[in-house]
């Protein structure tokens, strides 16, 4: 069982372990700051000495020359790094949401045409899921007449404004994983066009976009964003299961496994293939300026071992 330790007393056990601290109070300053359990938990793997000479029984010793300010510099890349990642995610989010509502509703314009069964792929291994989203926006469209607690005073306005609620304001008010499943249950041809509209987006720059693979992006983008949404170690998380994007990553000249293997890097590389080319330029370029400066902070065997885990290496 874990007991409580002064910050005094997290700093003398990670000297212990052959951390060194250049300067104490700076360092108690950060741990009153961001807890040891998210900055040192969260991040000392790179750092440990797993050289059985030096570690024969496999303690958690670091690795000679590793300071505390190696361990609060990856820490601090790697919030940069969610900031930037979930940046790009939000504006992906934003996207799907507005491009499955205007072809949804170009299909079907009639009023509250999402609440309709018929409008939805009539696949048997799509019911539940179908069931749950025409669920779910009922239930938006419901909330706004409670008189009391009211989750989304926004809904109440545009209704008594508008006396409906359309398809495209509903949609600001899902989930990615709600939309997620939205664009799973549509008929093949909305799906189709919605694929390509994302196609459309990225220009030469990016590549043909199908159904399936806007499937597989969207099954890693969801995951990755509830990562940086909530603040979790970002650069070495990577998903349980391949994706099935092997043509995509030949189409985006990369080589085998770059993008299936579903890590940081993998979710990097296919948002070029939703992204228009401006957008993904600056964003590669601030991922870049990001990378050159945790390399220089680091010594070379921790950074490259980062960068492996996060699929950037072989």
């Amino acid at each position: 069982m874990k007991s409580f330790s002064t910050h005094d007393e997290q700093l003398a056990i990670l000297k212990s372990r052959g951390l060194a601290i250049e300067d104490e109070a700076a360092a108690r300053r950060v741990l009153s700051r961001d807890n040891y359990y998210a900055l040192i938990d969260g991040y000392k793997e790179p750092f440990l000495e797993r050289n059985e000479t030096k570690n024969p029984y496999g303690e958690e010793l670091y690795e000679t020359g590793t300071t505390f300010n190696h361990i609060l510099a990856l820490y601090q890349f790697d919030r940069k790094l969610r900031l930037l990642v979930l940046g790009e995610l939000l504006k992906f989010e934003r996207s799907i949401k507005s491009k499955l509502a205007y072809r949804f509703s170009e299909r079907f314009p009639e009023v509250d045409s999402f609440l309709d069964s018929a409008n939805y792929s009539p696949d048997e291994i799509h019911f539940h899921e179908r069931d749950r989203i025409t669920v779910t926006l009922n239930n938006l469209i419901e909330s706004h007449r409670k008189r009391h607690r009211v989750r989304y005073p926004e809904l109440r306005e545009f209704y008594e404004k508008h006396k409906n609620l359309p398809l495209w304001v509903l949609v600001n008010f899902l989930s990615l994983g709600q939309i997620t499943n939205f664009y799973t249950v549509i008929d093949q041809d909305l799906r189709m066009r919605i694929a390509q509209d994302f196609a459309d987006d990225a220009g030469e720059h990016g590549t043909g976009l199908n159904a399936a693979e806007l499937d597989e992006i969207l099954s890693i983008a969801f995951p990755f964003r509830n990562k940086a949404a909530h603040e979790e170690v970002l650069y070495s998380f990577r998903l349980r299961s391949p994706l099935e994007l092997t043509r995509l990553e030949a189409q985006l000249h990369q080589e085998k496994g770059q993008i299936t293997r579903g890590t940081t890097a993998s979710l990097i590389k296919v948002l070029k293939a939703v992204s228009p080319a401006d957008e993904y330029e600056v964003f590669t370029r601030e991922l870049l300026e990001l990378i050159r400066s945790l390399e220089e902070a680091l010594p070379e065997r921790p950074y490259v071992w980062i960068m492996k885990s996060a699929g950037f290496r072989e």
